[in-house]
């Protein structure tokens, strides 16, 4: 009898020694997970409202060029340049229907035009800015950005970016915002179910546990080991196959360890400042289309594009103005690039283009189309216009039998298209 009370003792103090870190383990994980993404939802958010307010100033200076003026003394008039905005709500209504953002257009702190009704359903017309807004945008022209902005009785995330005027001046504001209520739900939606199965697996663990202390110790220390690491930030580390392949909670915790491991080597697949496809994801696609071009002779093209004068324009400017630059630039090809194959920063001001199932031809026009877009851009500083252009070397697929020398050509057509004056694609 003493002897099954010893061990029964032992086997308590045993489950107990590895139940309580592990029940830590899972909480701090879970917490860790909850907190990490909800911080990469609300970054997330944030260059959603950026992009789309940059995108629609830049629309709005391309559709209608010229200067912001109001006129009228009863009925006020807002234009630009000839054109009448006053009551022109397509250009926002269909950007808000693209992206389901809120949108103002403000004439120094007054609301002009906006998505945005109050209970009555009609557009909040007339009303100010918030005091803190105004006083940080207009008189400085940065952006101002915040999370919990309140505009009638709903809190906003909320992008402010200023107004200029072709002399530099801030005339305006246009706001981006996002009810903190959608974004807030969609986190809950996303880690309620991943917390919930995190306890439910814990639960069924302790009871396996319970019952077989000694085959399940050395598995679980491993897998903690694993999450430990992962959550510090090392990404390249291994399970056993023997622990992935178990039937039970063991395994669903390595599998599911194994795909948030593959979630955040996701996240490293992108390049930071341009929000492209890096160097590591573009070589991947690159060989990844080769091979099914050998396979199954899907035709397909690849360009090498650079921006012109970039390092002057650095020098000049800034590298502050350079990242600028390459961040316009980076928007043009993604939009030019999106369901033709896949635009990576190949290095500095380089870029990689994959054309897949696309003939010379059709890969050139493509090209020619990303050349002209990138001239037309308006690029400004302080009072100054600055004329960003790029050259392209471009090569069909077949041209050679392997990566590096398929990249030499693009590379080589590149230089013979600086050679010959730049602003030019080469095939």
């Amino acid at each position: 009898m003493a002897n099954r009370q010893g061990k029964g003792k032992i086997t308590y103090t045993l489950q107990a020694a590895h139940i309580i870190p592990l029940l830590l383990s899972m909480i701090v994980i879970a917490a860790m997970a909850t907190n990490r993404f909800t911080n990469s939802m609300y970054s997330q958010v944030e260059n959603e409202l950026e992009h789309v307010s940059h995108t629609l100033v830049t629309m709005y200076d391309m559709l209608y060029p010229g200067d912001f003026s109001l006129s009228g003394e009863e009925s006020l008039r807002f234009y630009k340049g000839d054109a009448d905005l006053t009551s022109d709500f397509s250009l926002i209504d269909r950007v808000k229907d693209d992206t389901g953002l809120d949108i103002t257009i403000f004439y120094q702190d007054t609301r002009i035009l906006t998505t945005i009704t109050g209970t009555d359903g009609q557009r909040i017309i007339g009303s100010g800015a918030p005091e803190i807004v105004a006083e940080t945008v207009l008189p400085t022209g940065e952006p101002y950005y915040n999370e919990n902005i309140l505009i009638y009785g709903d809190s906003y995330f909320s992008y402010y970016a200023p107004l200029f005027q072709q002399d530099g001046s801030v005339i305006g504001m246009v706001f981006v915002g996002k009810p903190c209520k959608d974004v807030n739900n969609a986190i809950r939606k996303t880690v309620m179910p991943l917390i919930a199965v995190d306890f439910i697996l814990t639960l069924a663990i302790l009871v396996f546990l319970f019952l077989h202390t000694q085959q399940f110790t050395s598995p679980l220390l491993k897998i903690h080991d694993f999450l430990r690491t992962l959550s510090a930030g090392n990404t390249e580390g291994k399970l056993e196959p023997a622990i992935t392949e178990r039937g039970d909670e063991l395994g669903d915790m390595a599998r599911f360890s194994l795909t948030i491991q593959n979630s955040l080597n996701s996240m490293l697949n992108q390049d930071n400042l341009t929000t492209l496809a890096n160097r590591r994801t573009g070589t991947i696609k690159l060989r990844q289309t080769i091979k099914n071009h050998k396979d199954y002779g899907t035709p397909f093209c690849i360009a090498l594009g650079n921006i012109d004068y970039f390092k002057k324009i650095n020098d000049t400017f800034g590298q502050d103005y350079g990242d600028l630059i390459l961040k316009n630039v980076s928007e043009k090809l993604q939009k030019h690039m999106h369901g033709k194959g896949l635009a990576a920063r190949w290095s500095g001001e380089e870029f990689l283009l994959i054309f897949e199932n696309m003939s010379l031809d059709a890969s050139a026009a493509a090209s020619e189309a990303i050349l002209a877009d990138i001239r037309s851009m308006i690029n400004r500083h302080n009072d100054k216009r600055i004329k960003v252009t790029m050259t392209i070397g471009l090569t069909k697929g077949d041209e050679a039998d392997n990566m590096t020398d398929l990249l030499r050509l693009a590379d080589e057509k590149l230089r013979q298209g600086k050679l010959n004056g730049r602003n030019q694609l080469v095939k």
